[in-house]
């Protein structure tokens, strides 16, 4: 022996389509990946888990002549509009 041992990794070749898509054998439909430029030409994915949303806490307070709920958290425009949009 000469004292030092291979290391031999598995290098995946990959080819972006013309819509800018890479195909990921490994990867299931509806993962989402961060992608980090790394500055040498190459570039690391990593696999990022979704946030699981949690149900907003509400108090009632009294403002006025009105009870008013409040949350515990900001909602933003979007949620608002998706909330008073299922009414008709």
């Amino acid at each position: 022996m000469l004292g030092f041992e291979w290391e031999f990794t598995t290098v995946k070749t990959l080819t972006v389509d013309a819509h800018k898509r890479i195909r990921i054998r490994d990867a299931n439909p509806g993962e989402v990946f961060a992608c980090t430029d790394n500055g040498d030409g190459s570039i690391t994915l990593r696999k990022v888990e979704p946030v699981q949303a949690r149900p907003a806490k509400v108090r009632i307070e009294k403002r006025g002549r009105f009870s008013v709920g409040v949350l515990d958290r900001p909602i933003s425009e979007a949620a608002l509009k998706e909330a008073l949009d299922e009414f008709p």
